[in-house]
This record gives C-alpha cells, sequence and structure tokens, in this order.
C-alpha cells in the first residue's frame, strides 16, 4: 500500500446521523446553554451543531493503495482496474489528524473490507516519485505503530521537514528503526560527508572543498542541514573543521589577521606554497608567475617579497570558500544550531574542532560492557568470563594496531576499535550528550545451546541486536582465543546489515 498525501477539506460524513446523540451529550454537559437552544426551536439548534462541527480535529485525506500480495514496485496500469474490480486499487481515504495506529486500522478496514481476513499485520509503502511503475519503499512504523502525523511527514504532500525525527530503513534489510538504523546512517553520512566535501591532510581539521557545482545546487546547504541532525539526534559530531572555518561559522565573519598557512587545506594552494618558500632566487619563482598571479598577487614578484606572496596565495585558498560557509550556516539555522554556536562558541568547540572528542578504545569498550554471567562458581561462568578476557584481547589487538598505522602515517585497511562499536550499537563514536553518555551500556550474552537448537554444524557467529546494544556469543565456538579472533573479525567486516526483525 503506497499512501500519498493530497491536502483536503473533506468531512467525514457521519455528523448529520449523529445530530440527535451529540446535541444531548452537550446538553448534558452544558444544560444552561442548550437547554435554551432547544426551547427556541430546531433552527437555533442547528446552529449549534454547525459551530460545534468547526472545533472537530482537521481531517486529512491520503491515497491508500490496496495490493493482493507483498511486490517491490507498483502495479502496471493494465493490473489497476482488475485490483479494482475485486475490492482493491487506490482509494481515498480521511483521516483524523490527531488519529493512532488504531483508527487508522479502523479507517482501512472499512475502506478496504478485504483487510479483515488478513492473517498477522500489514505493512505501508511509499511510492517514489515520478510516472509509471515506481520502487515501492517500506515506512517503518513507531512503537505504537503509524500515526497520521507520521504518514503526512513521508508523504509527497505532507509537511516533511528535517527537523522531524529522523527514521531509517536500509533497502534490502529487515531491520525496523528504533534507534541503531539512524545512527549507522548519520555516522555514514557524517563520514562520506567529509570524504567528499572537505579536504585537508590527517586530523589537522578539513576545509571545504571548492567548488561551484555544489555551492549552485545547495549541496554545502544540505550538508549544515545534515549536520544539524547529526547532532540533535545521536549521531557523530562533525568534527573536522579548521579552527578559523569554524569562527566563521560562529560569526559569519572572517578574522583575516589570523590566517595563517596553516589554514590552507588544498593541495594545490600548499604545493604553491612550498615552492614559493623554497624558491632560491627571482627566477625560480618566476617560474610560478601565472599561479602566483591567479591567486591575487599584483605587485612585483621578487625573491625579497616571498612573505607578501605567501600571504596573497593564503587569502586566496580561504576567501574563495566564504560562499560555501555562507551556505553551511544556512543549513545550520535548523534545531536553532546556528544561534547556540553563536551564544556558547567554547562549549560547541570541541563538536566541530578536532582534538577534543577522544575516539573509542577498548578501555571505553570494556567499561561499558555488561556482561549476564551464570551462577557464579559454574563452569558455565569460568567459560564466559574466558570469553570476556578474550573480548578485552582483541580491542586492545585492534588499539595497537591503529595506533602503529597512524604512526607510520598511513591508511591501514584493517578493522578498528570503532567499527567492533559500529556493529554493535550502530554508532562508531563515543555519546556526545552526557545523558546517552550516562546510560551507554553494551549488554553480552552467551549461548550454551547451539548444538541443541540447531544440531551438527561447524560454525557459528556473535549475533548482535544493535537496538538493544546486545551481543550474543556462541560458546562452544570460542574455545580458543583465535577462534574468537577468527569469527569476530569476519562477523563485524561482513555482518553489517540490519536482518533481524
Amino acid at each position: 500500500m503506497a499512501s500519498n498525501a493530497s491536502p483536503s477539506s473533506a468531512v467525514l460524513g457521519q455528523h448529520e446521523t449523529r445530530n440527535v446523540t451529540v446535541q444531548q451529550e452537550m446538553s448534558r454537559a452544558f444544560p444552561g446553554y442548550f437547554k435554551s437552544n432547544f426551547n427556541r426551536g430546531k433552527k437555533r439548534l442547528l446552529l449549534s451543531t454547525k459551530q460545534l462541527a468547526k472545533t472537530t480535529s482537521k481531517i486529512v485525506a491520503l491515497n491508500f493503495y490496496l495490493l493482493q500480495k507483498n511486490t517491490s514496485h507498483t502495479p502496471m496500469p493494465a493490473e489497476e482496474l482488475e485490483l479494482l474490480q475485486a475490492g482493491m486499487g487506490r482509494q481515498t481515504v480521511s483521516l483524523p489528524d490527531d488519529g493512532d495506529h488504531a483508527e487508522i486500522s479502523r479507517l482501512l478496514t472499512e475502506t478496504f473490507p478485504k483487510m479483515e481476513n488478513l492473517c498477522g499485520g500489514w505493512l505501508l509503502h511509499k511510492a517514489t516519485g515520478g510516472s509509471g511503475r515506481r520502487k515501492l519503499t517500506i515506512i517503518p512504523p513507531e512503537a505504537e505503530g503509524y500515526s497520521v502525523k507520521a504518514l503526512k511527514a513521508v508523504s509527497a504532500g505532507g509537511k516533511a521537514s528535517p527537523a522531524s525525527v529522523l527514521k531509517v530503513v536500509f533497502i534490502g534489510e529487515a531491520g525496523i528503526d528504533t534507534g541503531a538504523l539512524k545512527k549507522e546512517f548519520l555516522t555514514d553520512m557524517i563520514s562520506g560527508i567529509e570524504r567528499r566535501f572537505f579536504e585537508g591532510p590527517g586530523n589537522q581539521g578539513k576545509n571545504p572543498r571548492y567548488s561551484l557545482s555544489d555551492l549552485d545546487n545547495e549541496n554545502f546547504r544540505t550538508i549544515g542541514e545534515i549536520m544539524s541532525v547529526s547532532l540533535a539526534q545521536g549521531g557523530p559530531a562533525p568534527a573536522f573543521f579548521k579552527e578559523w572555518g569554524y569562527n566563521f561559522l560562529c560569526t559569519g565573519e572572517v578574522d583575516f589577521s589570523s590566517l595563517s598557512t596553516d589554514d590552507v587545506a588544498d593541495h594545490e594552494s600548499s604545493t604553491l606554497i612550498s615552492r614559493v618558500e623554497n624558491a632560491a632566487d627571482t627566477q625560480t619563482l618566476l617560474l610560478w608567475a601565472d599561479e602566483i598571479i591567479s591567486c591575487g598577487y599584483t605587485s612585483k614578484i621578487t625573491h625579497d617579497r616571498k612573505e607578501s606572496i605567501i600571504r596573497a596565495i593564503v587569502l586566496h585558498s580561504t576567501t574563495r570558500l566564504i560562499p560555501m560557509l555562507q551556505q553551511l550556516r544556512k543549513g545550520m539555522e535548523l534545531y536553532g544550531l546556528l544561534n547556540l554556536m553563536s551564544t556558547n562558541r567554547e562549549a560547541c568547540h570541541g563538536l566541530f574542532v578536532p582534538g577534543k572528542i577522544i575516539k573509542p578504545d577498548a578501555d571505553f569498550m570494556m567499561m561499558n560492557c555488561k556482561p549476564q554471567f551464570s551462577e557464579k562458581g559454574t563452569s558455565k561462568e569460568r567459560t564466559e568470563r574466558k570469553i570476556i578476557n578474550f573480548l578485552q584481547d582483541y580491542l586492545q589487538e585492534l588499539d595497537i594496531r591503529d595506533g602503529e598505522g597512524e604512526s607510520a602515517g598511513e591508511e591501514v585497511d584493517s578493522l578498528k576499535v570503532h567499527h567492533v562499536l559500529q556493529w554493535m550499537t550502530g554508532q562508531s563514536h563515543i555519546p556526545i550528550l552526557p545523558d546517552e553518555k550516562r546510560h551507554f551500556k553494551i549488554t553480552c550474552n552467551f549461548d550454551h545451546q547451539c548444538q541443541q537448537r540447531l544440531g551438527d554444524h561447524i560454525i557459528c557467529y556473535p549475533v548482535v541486536s544493535a537496538c538493544t546494544h546486545t551481543v550474543t556469543f556462541p560458546v562452544q565456538h570460542l574455545n580458543t582465543y583465535d577462534d574468537f579472533r577468527k569469527l569476530m573479525s569476519e562477523a563485524v567486516r561482513y555482518g553489517g546489515g540490519f536482518h533481524r526483525v
């Protein structure tokens, strides 16, 4: 069933048949007003009914399409008539604006009587934009089911907004978002934004990538909105800005006197600065005259003016990024983030500039692990403690390997602690909010019965429920540390999908 909202002023046609009942009820509740209306005749009575109708909840018309089976696309035009003749197809349903799942279910069943005989539950899907046969994507229900407000938000005619609560569905995966899918999505989005739209060396801060095409498409405004959503809804902080860029986001102005070569991030400008610094004489400088002039330097190019040339390159590299930063500021107006940054610059500094946010490590993971051990003193408990020791050794090994890769200055294509954290919880960062950090726990369960439950088998992997931050270890397959390391590495590397409901 695909839902597409279309604004309507239609009212459920039940008021006329219930006039007497409503009047009787109101006369009992407000005798001083409604008794006098009864005494003055029907005309005054009908007027009061019209006034009463105006106070009822607003009605929203949504289009629903009942299909005969699960499918990934809307039906072909030739199939629509057959569906209508069979009591299915598309119908417009008028729903109260404050309707809950029970109300939606009741009205859908009245519109599509065939739903009375459904076994089990039902889910709504939304058709993508365009014409012809379109792809269907699932609309994830909330904890209490669907609500009219939620359906309006995801529908084409509803008031969808980046400020709405984010719900994520990964195509081809069965997981329903209760928090973990959203955090996984935001983690991947912020990481992808850093790689695609920002540039700079290592962990020293980055500048927006100079791109007039992205500016024209307002991509940087969208990036600012995504950053606001990530900070407001439990995602990672975009802690990769240069200091000068963060100051501009807070104030909307550039302090030109504080700009230096450390604020240059693009490869072309950095290379040109190095060439100017290393130039031994004026002749060498003149080899790069065209590049220097294109940076806005208009004085004479001589060896004794190297500092002025470098200054022009620094200003050119940074000030041309002001339109991108201005567009980021517009996006960060979402949730009032921009005002918060302006009034609390020091408090927000660590969320945008690298250095203050600590990466998750083995100590953080183990401090927040909550193993569910068996009865103390039993053989099961001893085995479970051995597995927890394996987990600690494994995380410490990843920590050491990560440190060696950073000291070598290389990008190591291997697992890191934050990968394990993301696999277990959907997020690869330490929680930012104090209350969220205080309640952050990873529950470790132990499965002793996989052989009895599944019969003879060779291998079982640890299983996670990212929404509840729970990991279950198959005890009978983790006899040695080598077994543990092999199964954990494979599970983290290849088991990132949300296939459990």
